[in-house]
Order: structure tokens, then sequence, then C-alpha cells
């Protein structure tokens, strides 16, 4: 592979890691009784 390649690789999947955070971020669990803590390091993604 190329480097600009690899460079677009990786920035691709930056992209879709940060938005998937961000949705875990933004949501509840579905199921009524389990909410699990959620790490310090995940609040910083919320968007409200």
């Amino acid at each position: 592979m190329k480097n600009k390649d690899k460079k677009f690789i990786a920035k691709t999947l930056t992209a879709i890691t940060q938005n998937m955070l961000s949705v875990a971020a933004n949501s509840r669990c579905m199921l009524i009784y389990h909410q699990p803590k959620q790490p310090k390091e995940l609040k910083k993604f919320r968007k409200f």
C-alpha cells in the first residue's frame, strides 16, 4: 500500500470511530433496568 492510501484509511477509520462514540455517548441502553456506567473519556463526545 502506498502511504497516501494508509493515511486515507486511517482518517476514515478515525471518523467512523468518532461517529460511533458520539452515538454511544448520546444514547441509552434499550433494556429498562440496565444502563452501564460510561467512562469519563466518553463524556467528551456528548453533543448536548
